[in-house]
C-alpha cells in the first residue's frame, strides 16, 4: 500500500500540443484527486509521452507495441506486476518526480522515474493505480471545478 499521505488520482485530461514558449509545444497530463476535495494539477511532459498516455487512457491499441507496452510485458515475463505509479515530489512547482512500484513474489520493487513514464506504464498495466503524495497536492493542486 502506498504511503498513507498519498492520494489516489486519475487522469482527467491529456493535451498533446500546448504552447510552452514561442514556436515550442509540449504535452500535458492533468491529474485529479479521486476523493474530495478533488484537487487537480497539470504536469508538462513531452509530446511523445503525452501521446503514449493518451493512447492508454483512451484504450487505443497501436498497430505495434510501444516501448511502454514492451516494459509492462517484460515485467510480466519476469514474474512481476506493475502495481502503481506514485508522483512523489515537485520542485519549483514544475519539476515532478515519481516512482513506479512493481510487485514480484510478495516483494515491492521501487523504480524512480519520470511521472510521464510512470503514468503511461500504470495505465497500460491492468489494475495498476496512480497516486500523488499529499505534499505535492498541497503545493500544486487546485480545487476542481464543481461543475466537472
Amino acid at each position: 500500500m502506498p504511503d498513507q499521505l498519498a492520494k489516489k488520482v486519475s487522469v482527467a485530461d491529456v493535451r498533446v500540443a500546448i504552447p510552452t514558449s514561442p514556436g515550442v509545444e509540449a504535452g500535458a497530463v492533468i491529474l485529479r484527486e479521486e476523493d474530495p476535495p478533488h484537487r487537480t494539477f497539470q504536469i508538462i511532459i513531452g509530446q511523445p509521452e503525452a501521446r503514449a498516455i493518451m493512447a492508454a487512457w483512451t484504450g487505443s491499441a497501436p498497430s505495434r507495441p510501444s516501448t511502454w507496452d514492451l516494459f509492462v510485458s517484460s515485467v510480466g515475463l519476469l514474474g512481476g506486476r506493475v502495481e502503481r505509479a506514485v508522483v512523489t515530489g515537485v520542485e519549483d512547482g514544475r519539476h515532478f518526480f515519481a516512482n513506479l512500484e512493481i510487485e514480484r513474489d510478495g516483494q515491492r520493487l521501487i523504480l524512480p522515474g519520470r511521472p510521464s513514464d510512470a503514468i503511461a506504464l500504470a495505465l497500460r498495466a491492468h489494475g495498476a493505480t496512480i497516486y500523488v503524495a499529499e505534499q505535492v497536492l498541497s503545493e500544486v493542486g487546485t480545487p476542481a471545478n464543481p461543475d466537472n
